[in-house]
């Protein structure tokens, strides 16, 4: 199943996408919320079931706005230089700073939750940096408290997956020693994802998906997942042997090669950028200046 949080009426509302329609949960006695409606684990797949096989009244997709499926997650965890290829242009840029990167342990950093935005929102380019970067991910959303997860049970934490761009601004990111990943990949409007949670049973192997980026049409970056050296079963015993993960969070696996840093092709205003993940739909974002209004003290 594709579940969406969406904006229909001024009323934000959970539901689940029916081919170009959405049903709508919010007269049932399911939760509002989508984290709410996770922590039900299987019963609230069962009822939603149950519901889109009732309900004859949809939305068409047209009249709604999508947001973000978690719409404030408790965490947003991202992993760095997880892709083969990526890590190999990156370690080739610029050896002075990276030299030859570890390969034993995954680099972990956080996003704040407050750079989410939807999946078809604008993407801000600050006035602080225009060293603006796209980078597709896979992203899943965990399913239930968890710690201490071993691999062979990793799967069963895991709720769905969904697509991400971690937008990161290279300057700041680069800024230290030590170098600050968090502050470069947290500025507002700077997580866009969605369009959808699809669930584990309807992706299946999360480890051969196709992954695209494009900019303003042009292809960017093109992956299989299979690419990942850290995959999403390592990441959930990595991260829960540490602390506890919860229902919503979100976890961002990395990007693959083809990233502006190693090109200097810095996003601008006006640029397009869509995220494209088989089987879990694509993300559009315009690229715009940030508005005098995010201005607030």
């Amino acid at each position: 199943m594709k579940f969406v949080s969406f904006l229909y009426q001024s009323e934000i509302k959970i539901g689940a996408v029916i081919e170009d329609e959405v049903v709508d949960f919010s007269s049932s006695k399911l939760p509002k919320n989508m984290i709410d409606f996770i922590k039900l684990g299987e019963s609230g797949l069962d009822q939603a079931s149950s519901i889109i096989k009732k309900t004859k009244r949809r939305i068409s997709l047209n009249d709604v706005k999508l947001i973000a499926p978690v719409p404030k997650p408790n965490k947003i965890l991202a992993v760095g230089l997880n892709y083969k290829a990526h890590k190999k242009e990156v370690e080739a840029q610029d050896r002075d700073k990276f030299g030859k990167l570890q390969d034993d342990y995954p680099i972990i950093f956080n996003k704040q939750n407050t750079s989410v935005t939807g999946p078809y929102d604008n993407i801000h380019r600050p006035k602080a940096s225009h060293y603006l970067d796209y980078e597709g991910e896979l992203g899943f959303i965990i399913g239930k408290k968890c710690r201490h997860v071993p691999y062979d049970y990793a799967s069963n934490v895991i709720y769905g997956y969904t697509i991400v761009n971690d937008v990161s601004i290279r300057d700041w990111q680069m800024r230290g020693p030590p170098i600050t990943m968090t502050l470069g990949k947290s500025w507002d409007t700077h997580c866009p994802y969605g369009p959808y949670i699809v669930t584990s049973d309807e992706v299946g192997n999360p480890h051969a998906l196709r992954l695209e980026t494009h900019v303003n049409g042009d292809l960017k970056q093109s992956t299989s997942t299979s690419d990942l050296i850290f995959n999403c079963f390592s990441l959930v015993e990595y991260l829960s042997t540490v602390f506890t993960l919860e229902p919503g969070d979100l976890i961002s696996t990395g990007t693959p090669a083809g990233v502006a840093m190693t090109t200097k092709d810095w996003l601008q205003p006006g640029d397009e950028v869509r995220v494209s993940i088989e089987k879990l739909g694509n993300i559009n974002n315009i690229v715009i200046d940030e508005p005098d209004d995010t201005i607030a003290y």
